[in-house]
C-alpha cells in the first residue's frame, strides 16, 4: 500500500496495539503524529522507535475526552506534517472491577476516553478535511463488546458505542470519509496494572500478535479506498464469527 502524501493521526499510538500501527503507516508512506494521553516518556520511547530523525513523525501528549486538546491535537499534526486524512482510534483505558462497585467516576472515565474521545476526533476530522481531500477512519474495538466478560462493564458499553458510531461515521461521510472497526481478539500485548486481558471460559485457541492487528488497520487505511465502510472486522482468530 502506498499512503504517500497522506497524514495519520494515531491516537493510543505510544506503545502496543498503537505503536504498531503507527510503524505500518509510516512505513507505508504516510506521515504519522502519534497521541499519548498523559506519559511523556513513553511518548519520547514511542517516537524513537519510529525514528529519532524522521522528520515526517511527531508526537504530541493530549486528553482526547477534552474538546480544546483534541482541537490542540490536529493543530500539532498539521502545522508539523500537514492536513490529516487518515485517523486511527485506540485510546486505552480498562480498568477493572465488580459491576457492583463500579463508580460513577470509573464508568464517566472509561466512556470519556473510549468513547466520547473518538466521537471529537472523528468529529474534528470532519471538520478540518480539505474539500478536495478524502479520509479513512479506523476504530480499534474490542472483543468485549461480543463476547462480554464480567468485571468491565464500562470497558463493554464504550466499545460497544464505539461500534455504533463508526456505522454513524461512515453514514456522515459517504464516499468522501469512510470509517471501519477493527476488533483484536486476545493480543499478546503489555499491559498495565490493574488492566488485564478479558477472561473467555474453555478457550484454548491461541493469541493473535499487534502485528496481526496492525496489518488489518492498514487494510483500511487508504483514503482512495472508498467502497468498504461501515463494517466491523474482527481479528481474534475465530474467538468470534459474526
Amino acid at each position: 500500500m502506498n499512503l504517500e502524501g497522506e497524514t495519520a493521526l494515531v491516537v493510543g499510538g505510544t506503545r502496543n496495539i498503537g505503536l504498531a500501527v503507527a510503524a505500518s503507516l509510516r512505513e507505508a508512506g504516510a506521515k504519522v503524529c502519534i497521541v499519548g494521553g498523559s506519559d511523556a516518556s513513553t511518548l519520547e520511547s514511542a517516537l524513537a522507535d519510529l525514528g529519532a530523525d524522521d522528520k515526517a513523525v511527531t508526537g504530541i501528549i493530549a486528553d482526547i475526552s477534552d474538546e480544546a486538546a483534541v482541537g490542540k491535537a490536529f493543530d500539532h499534526a498539521e502545522k508539523t506534517l500537514g492536513p490529516v486524512s487518515i485517523l486511527v482510534n485506540g485510546p486505552g483505558y480498562r480498568p477493572h472491577g465488580p459491576f457492583m462497585e463500579t463508580s460513577l467516576e470509573d464508568w464517566n472515565a472509561v466512556l470519556n476516553i473510549m468513547l466520547t474521545g473518538p466521537f471529537l476526533t472523528c468529529r474534528e476530522l470532519f471538520r478540518r478535511l480539505p474539500d478536495d481531500r478524502k479520509a479513512a477512519i479506523v476504530n480499534i474495538g474490542g472483543l468485549s463488546a461480543h463476547r462480554p466478560a464480567k468485571d468491565r462493564a464500562h470497558v463493554i458499553a464504550a466499545k460497544s458505542g464505539l461500534v455504533g458510531l463508526t456505522r454513524a461515521v461512515a453514514v456522515e461521510g459517504q464516499g468522501r470519509i469512510r470509517a471501519n472497526c477493527i476488533v483484536p481478539g486476545l493480543i499478546v500485548t503489555q499491559r498495565k496494572d490493574g488492566q488485564p486481558q478479558a477472561h473467555f471460559s474453555n478457550d484454548t485457541l491461541a493469541h493473535g500478535s499487534i502485528g496481526d492487528v496492525a496489518r488489518t488497520v492498514l487494510a483500511f487505511s487508504s483514503p482512495e479506498d472508498s467502497y468498504v465502510t461501515g463494517q466491523t472486522i474482527h481479528v481474534s482468530g475465530g474467538r468470534y464469527m459474526p
